[in-house]
């Protein structure tokens, strides 16, 4: 082969492998569009956001086999759990006064669950992505914990309460589009000290009882997402 020809040969096969490694454009991306405003629903990219839209947009690549960790440790986007300080600015270690926020917290303002909705959209609508390939776990710990209380049950006084979580059929319908939700045993241990949970000795059935049916446990919530990092999951925060 001369050298001409072997030139020609490899500029082709760079060529091809360039083309097979560009990101998914045009004919399939996206798959789907998700609604536009209320009432004026989009079609195309370029309907909704202007002419040379969807030129401009890359698609995933990766469509298949999706695992995803997510940390859920605050209950609201706009604050966080309060801990009782001293006067010398730090914690004083009462758990019993530590302020559960999510009584103040807007409907639309739940801490991560609007990005997992859209997570999921994206995935499935606009990329087109089976269910079955989608494997997304939430680990829950701290504040994130009263996300996963039933809205009416037992606190620790074995007072039966309604009210204490607004976002339940929000993690609901998350957990029936396959959402694992995993709560961490060393936030429910605090909640049971803080008052916000019965132990097994106040209600039969204890801390287990009052939450989200679906929801499970791990032993430990930081561990845990570095453990499914370790399995291959990709760690997004909200």
């Amino acid at each position: 082969m001369n050298s001409h020809v072997a030139c020609k040969l490899i500029g082709s096969i760079a060529l091809l492998g360039f083309v097979m490694a560009a990101p998914a454009q045009a004919d399939d991306c996206p798959v789907d569009v998700l609604p536009g405003s209320p009432g004026d629903p989009a079609t195309t990219l370029d309907l909704e956001f202007g002419d040379g839209t969807s030129e401009k947009t890359t698609c995933l690549e990766n469509r298949e086999d999706i695992k995803i960790v997510m940390q859920l440790n605050k209950s609201c986007r706009d604050s966080y759990a309060t801990h009782p300080t001293g006067t010398n600015g730090k914690p004083t270690g009462d758990a019993s006064k530590v302020v559960n926020n999510i009584a103040n917290c807007d409907i639309k303002r739940a801490y991560a669950l609007g990005n997992l909705r859209n997570m999921l959209k994206d995935l499935t609508i606009t990329n087109g992505v089976p269910s079955d390939e989608i494997d997304i776990r939430v680990v829950v710990h701290s504040g994130g914990g009263y996300q996963m209380l039933k809205d009416a049950g037992y606190d620790g006084a074995g007072n039966y309460i309604e009210g204490r979580n607004k976002f339940q059929g929000q993690v609901e319908d998350l957990m029936a589009q396959g959402v694992r939700f995993f709560f961490c045993q060393n936030t429910t241990r605090g909640f049971i000290r803080n008052g916000t949970l019965p132990s097994t000795d106040v209600i039969q059935g204890g801390a287990t009882e009052q939450l989200i049916d679906g929801v499970e446990y791990v032993t430990a919530g930081v561990t845990a997402i570095s453990d499914l990092q370790e399995e291959g999951y990709r760690y997004v925060q909200p």
